[in-house]
This record gives C-alpha cells, sequence and structure tokens, in this order.
C-alpha cells in the first residue's frame, strides 16, 4: 500500500508539473505540493508578514500530521519517494551500519529549521535552498525537463524519414520547443548529491539534513498512530535495522516518535508480529522518544545566526550589484523589496514560461535574489496572450492576473541604441522592430532628413519581441530597461496604466509612416510629387 501512495504522490507530482504550462484545470492548482508545504508558508509569512491566502493551504498537511503522525515524508513527499526509488535502484543491497554520532547528526536538520525561519523573520527566504519540493521543482524544471525534450525531438528525427514512406504529414512537421535554462548543471549536482548521500544511510537527506521533516518532527509525536511494541517482542533486532529513518531505538521496545514517518516496515518484517500502529489517543507510551535531540541553548544558538545571516546579506560585495543591472521581472510581480521575501525561488513559473524567457537569477539582485526569476528578452520575448507565471506562483510574489490586466502590467521600455542600430548608424533599410511590435510603440519619424525608428514609451509595455528579432549579432541594438515599471502589490494595473496616460493597443497592422509618404492614409491616392527622405529605398 505504500508503495502504490508514494508511486501516486510522484505521478499526481509530474502530472501537476506537466500541466503548468499545457492546460491545467482550474480546479487543479499546478503548484498544489508547493501550496501544502508548511516550511515554505512559514517562511513566506515570517518574510512578508502578511496574510497568504495560497499559502495557507498548508494547513491541512500540519492538521493531517498532528493526528495521524510525520505521514508526509514517508507517503507524500515526491523528493523521498525519488529518494527511496534511487535507494532500490543502487544501493538496496548495501548494508549500513549505526553511525556513532548519530544524534549529532540529527541536530543538523533542526539547525537548519531555526536558522531558515529566523532568517525569513530578518526578511531573507532562504527555505527554497533546503525544502525538498522546490529542490525537486527545480530539477524537474532546469534539467529533466529540458532532458526529455531533447530525447522527444530525437525520436522525431528517428522517425521523420518514415513519415515520407507512409506520408504522415504530421509526423514530418511536429518538433518540440527545446528549453534552455541556466543553472542546469548546478540544479543538477545538488539533486545528484542529495541521492548520492543515501550511499551512506537509508534516507539520509530526510534524516540528518531536511529542516522541513524537522519542523514536521516537532508535531509528529501528537499523532494517535505511534508504533507499539508488545511482549512478543524478541529483541531480533530486524525492525531496528529495516527502519529507513533510525527510529528504532537501541532498545528496540523504544521509538523515536519525531523521526517516524509511518511507513511499517518494522511491523512488515517483525517475525513475531509485535508491532503495530493502531489508533490510541494516549498522549504517552512507555519507553517513547518524543523530543528532538536539541537543547535550549542549541536552538537559541541558532536564532540570531539566521537573523546576523539576513542582515549580512544585503551587504556583502554583491549587494552593490542590486539595482544596477537591467533585471527585468515577470509581469505581474510585486514591488522588489516585496518580491525578495516572498518568492520562495520554485522554479514553477519558468517551467509554466512558453517562450522560457524566465531565467533564474544570480548575482543581478544581490545574494538575496539567487534563483529568482528574470526575463532574457534577448533570448526570448514575453508572449502577450500568456499569463501562466502569475496563476502557478504559489505565494503570489507574481500577481494572478488576467490578460488585459497583464498585458497593463509595464515590465520596462524600450531603448534604442542607436550607434549599434543598423538604421540609425549605417543608414541601411531595417523594419523588423517596427513590424514586431505588438503596440505599435516602434514607428519611422524623418529625423534630418532621414528615415530613423523611434520609441514611443507610453505605448511600450517591455514585452521584448523587438530585443529578441533584432537581427544584428550579440546584443541587441534595442533593450528593455526597467525604466518606467508598473509593480503593485494591489489594486489595478488598467487603472494605474491610465493614470500615467498609457495606451497599450494592439497594432493595427499597417504603417502609418509608409501610409503618408505613399498618399493612401484616409483615402489620399499617391501623388507622384510624394518624395520620400533619406534612408528609404
Amino acid at each position: 500500500m505504500r508503495a502504490f501512495l508514494q508511486a501516486l504522490s510522484l505521478f499526481l507530482f509530474t502530472l501537476l508539473f506537466i500541466f503548468a504550462a499545457y492546460g491545467l484545470p482550474e480546479w487543479l492548482p499546478a503548484d498544489l505540493y508547493l501550496r501544502l508545504d508548511p516550511l515554505l508558508t512559514l517562511s513566506a509569512l515570517l518574510a512578508k508578514k502578511e496574510y497568504i491566502a495560497r499559502a495557507l493551504w498548508s494547513i491541512i498537511i500540519v492538521g493531517a500530521t498532528i493526528f495521524i503522525g510525520r505521514f508526509f515524508c514517508g507517503y507524500v513527499c515526491p523528493l523521498g519517494v525519488t529518494i527511496d526509488l534511487g535507494h532500490f535502484f543502487f544501493w538496496r543491497k548495501i548494508k549500513f551500519y549505526h553511525f556513532a554520532k548519530e544524534r549529532v547528526f540529527r541536530r543538523i536538520k533542526f539547525y537548519l529549521l531555526i536558522i531558515t525561519l529566523s532568517a525569513a523573520l530578518g526578511g531573507l527566504t532562504i527555505s527554497a535552498l533546503f525544502d525538498p519540493i522546490p529542490i525537486l521543482t527545480r530539477f524537474y524544471t532546469f534539467t529533466l525537463y529540458p532532458l526529455v525534450i531533447t530525447i522527444f525531438n530525437l525520436i522525431l528525427d528517428i522517425l521523420r524519414p518514415l513519415s515520407t514512406i507512409f506520408g504522415w504529414s504530421t509526423l514530418q512537421h511536429s518538433h518540440y520547443a527545446q528549453p534552455v535554462y541556466y543553472m542546469s548543471l548546478i540544479t543538477f549536482l545538488i539533486f545528484g548529491l542529495i541521492i548520492f548521500l543515501n550511499r551512506y544511510a537509508s534516507r539520509f537527506w530526510c534524516r540528518y539534513l531536511c529542516p522541513l521533516g524537522a519542523l514536521l518532527s516537532l508535531i509528529s509525536p501528537l499523532g494517535v498512530f505511534k508504533r507499539r511494541v508488545n511482549q512478543n517482542c524478541t529483541s531480533c533486532l530486524k525492525c531496528q535495522k529495516s527502519c529507513p529513518m533510525g527510529a528504532v531505538a537501541v532498545d528496540p521496545r523504544q521509538t523515536h516518535f519525531s523521526e517516524c514517518i509511518q511507513c511499517r516496515t518494522c511491523a512488515q518484517v517483525c517475525p513475531e508480529k509485535a508491532i503495530s500502529f493502531l489508533p490510541k489517543l494516549s498522549s504517552s507510551i512507555a519507553g517513547e522518544h518524543s523530543s528532538p535531540d536539541l537543547s535550549r541553548r542549541e536552538f537559541l544558538y541558532g536564532i540570531p545566526f539566521g537573523l546576523v545571516l539576513a542582515f549580512l546579506t544585503d551587504r556583502t560585495p554583491y549587494t552593490p550589484l542590486q539595482g544596477k543591472s537591467w533585471l527585468i521581472r515577470p509581469p505581474g510581480a510585486i514591488p522588489e523589496d516585496e518580491f525578495l521575501k516572498t518568492c520562495i525561488r520554485c522554479g514553477e513559473c519558468m517551467k509554466s514560461c512558453v517562450t522560457n524567457t524566465l531565467q533564474p537569477s544570480l548575482w543581478e539582485s544581490g545574494l538575496a535574489g539567487l534563483w529568482t526569476p528574470k526575463l532574457d528578452l534577448r533570448f526570448a520575448a514575453c508572449e502577450q496572450n500568456c499569463n501562466i507565471c502569475g496563476q502557478v506562483c504559489p505565494t503570489q510574489a507574481i500577481r494572478a492576473l488576467s490578460l488585459e490586466e497583464k498585458n497593463h502590467a509595464k515590465i520596462g521600455t524600450a531603448v534604442l541604441r542607436r550607434e549599434m542600430c543598423l538604421v540609425w548608424a549605417e543608414n541601411k533599410i531595417c523594419l523588423i522592430c517596427d513590424e514586431i511590435c505588438p503596440y505599435n510603440a516602434i514607428v519611422f519619424r524623418t529625423i534630418e532628413g532621414f528615415r530613423r525608428p523611434v520609441v514611443i514609451p507610453s505605448k511600450c509595455n517591455g514585452c521584448g519581441w523587438c530585443e529578441q528579432k533584432c537581427p544584428i549579432q550579440g546584443e541587441s541594438a534595442i533593450v528593455v530597461v526597467p525604466m518606467g515599471e508598473i509593480r503593485l502589490k494591489e489594486g489595478s494595473y488598467i487603472k494605474e496604466a491610465k493614470r500615467r496616460q498609457l495606451e497599450f493597443k494592439p497594432d493595427p497592422g499597417d504603417d502609418k509612416y509608409i501610409l503618408e509618404q505613399s498618399g493612401l492614409e484616409a483615402g489620399k491616392e499617391s501623388s507622384p510629387a510624394a518624395t520620400k527622405p533619406k534612408g528609404f529605398l
């Protein structure tokens, strides 16, 4: 039964991940697992110090843990399932030995929990660096998803010759857009290390490093389903050797309830059937060990460490870079300070981005902005008929907006680099930026007798199509900068755009300049006397 529930959980996690960009039903949120994560919720609430409706889904897991015990780690956590699969395929025949300093190792996850929460209290969100759900989501997004698409395209290429023979026109032209992400190698190495640590102890990550497991272990001893051993026990120690979490004490009749994940493996291997997990409302059991191996002094030491970490993060050599690079956030992103506190760096928005323009940040916004999403508009533009990134953000660091609201969420303004532009610098004919702009924010005007492209800032919402399509090699001659961006914590983007006298209307599909010069505008007939300025051949 446990294996079935684990497989079902991993399947659901993968299905939600796939549907994040391929038409997820409205009643099933793609960020379901992220919403259910209590550590992410608590970190976001402490950092933002405000109510976040979506994040309160985690109350379901907290309530179930109080009633049942630490079942999430044993049955639901997709990273735990993946770790178990790695153990089965690579190390199931290895005999593990009891660590001499087992108690010392177990304290690490509690230290990480305290540091994570105290740093969040200081305004620094680092939970996503250690929480299992964002770790697996980033691995799926940055490493596994691009690899799967590559394999699919290779298979299509292999089968393509058959399409000519059998007349399969659909197969002949089928191709999946290949996603590419920064930091994919780093993501893979982190994930690979978590799986490799299983070589030294079963569920090494869950036992010693996972702060979410530490949080759940604080309340799991309250559950009514506890391991109980009757008088038939012969101390054969089979239960102790088979426990994936090392929750069975040296005396097999005793249990570290904070470490027990309700997997029932000990009951299955017991030859005397002396172990049961029947519900009982009694709060105490003879020989139980419920409290974590962490002293009050160690607990108090961890709090200032997290606060100091939050303080120093804004004072590193990378801090001066913050705000000095042209960092474009997704449309609907809340103001930067709030954004850095609320974003949990899960990568869900980057996976769902249909154009692949959303990429993880490195140092552009300091250490506090590590892994946060940014738009690389030279790589790809922001699709104007897509608002998925806000729909899948579990903490609403990117607000869920309608398409009309999203298109009024100005993310920047295009700026022409005249010294690089083919028209301005070399008097060549190029209409690409004008033709591709969906809002007709780029027009050609006669300047000093020459036909030149110019940007109308009040019509540009920063979508980046002009930057992506600019034909020159290397950096684009027209770039989007965060000048004039609109980032609202609440309220209507449409109203704010009107207040700023911005106008984002679809391009009518014609070129006013060409119509004027040809004499076709407003019913005018072409005149032989119409002259064209220099630079218009």
